[in-house]
């Protein structure tokens, strides 16, 4: 059912929106279509929250509520979660098991994975590519086993489809502290050099928000952490501090804060302290093609706009 939003604040702009499970239409001028509107002049809009969390199906059930019912306090309607796979003959297993771990999650969820760096073969790429898996993260237990590795095969196998491919030097902790730091930096720029997708490094925090230019280069942007004609309907809701009237010092940093309203696909996620959606609500999302959206602060706006179509006809053309 389409639903029509009037008077809401965006990054400091009012906007009309109408809506369904995603945002089929947005403008600051203009009427909308005939229908019943809400008003949101009372509140500040942003996306729905991403957050990367490490093995959330393999919690027992009530571990995984709980941990599902702190994320969405937070604003969370998405999450990226990881499961490890120790061995390429059992990739499909882990990751149906995966699957049917997280088949109960009120939110969405993108997963991916995490594997020893001696599994980090083109054949496994291929299957993560076959999968639809947009993270894959490479474990080095020993900084021999890193000084050996050639990725040379496993980048071009990784091509056309581009999983993001992170390095973990689990071996930093047999480091001195005082040097750790030092050695980290001078590993992540080998890393670099060697093609691996190295600046994401410090994303893999558990339960920590992902940052945009993570999202885009796992192509969970702009499906999600963007509130964008066709992107989907996800939104945290905040009170605003006085008028109606959106002042430059209004537009405040939420992070630290709970939204008052969280909103999934068009659907009420939560109001206040009360969870609305139901358990199983959440889907498992499809990656079509990661960092596919490339645009940022140096692209034009009608870059942006070419960026966003394209990628918006690559999603229906692959349903």
């Amino acid at each position: 059912m389409k639903q029509l939003y009037e008077n809401v604040s965006i990054n400091g702009t009012r906007y009309k929106l109408a809506t369904e499970s995603k945002i089929t239409y947005k403008t600051t001028e203009g009427r909308l279509e005939k229908g019943i509107s809400c008003s949101f002049d009372r509140f500040l809009m942003k996306p729905g929250k991403v957050l990367f969390v490490e093995e959330l199906s393999l919690k027992p059930e009530d571990e995984f509520f709980d941990s599902m019912k702190r994320y969405i306090m937070n604003g969370a309607t998405t999450i990226l979660t990881i499961t490890t796979i120790q061995d390429e003959r059992t990739f499909e297993k882990e990751l149906n098991r995966s699957i049917n771990g997280l088949a109960k999650s009120p939110i969405d969820y993108v997963i991916g994975i995490r594997t020893d760096a001696s599994q980090l073969t083109p054949e496994f790429i291929r299957k993560c590519a076959r999968y639809r898996i947009p993270l894959v993260i490479a474990e080095f237990k020993t900084e021999e086993i890193w000084n050996d590795s050639v990725f040379e095969w496993t980048i071009q196998a990784n091509f056309p489809y581009g999983a993001a491919l992170i390095p973990d030097f689990s071996f930093l902790k047999t480091f001195q502290e005082d040097k750790i730091e030092q050695e980290r930096l001078r590993l992540l720029s080998e890393a670099q050099v060697k093609g691996l997708d190295a600046c994401f490094y410090q994303e893999l925090v558990s339960e920590k928000e992902l940052s945009s230019d993570m999202l885009k280069r796992t192509g969970i942007y702009p499906m999600k952490d963007c509130l964008a004609s066709g992107a989907d309907f996800d939104y945290n809701l905040y009170l605003q501090n006085s008028s109606n009237q959106v002042e430059e010092d209004q537009i405040l940093d939420y992070d630290g804060e709970d939204p008052i309203i969280s909103g999934l696909r068009g659907k009420l996620l939560k109001v206040n302290d009360k969870i609305v959606l139901k358990v199983g609500y959440g889907k498992h999302l499809t990656i079509h093609k990661p960092s596919f959206f490339t645009a940022n602060d140096r692209n034009n706006k009608r870059s942006v706009r070419r960026s966003f179509g394209a990628w918006s006809v690559l999603n229906k053309l692959s349903r």
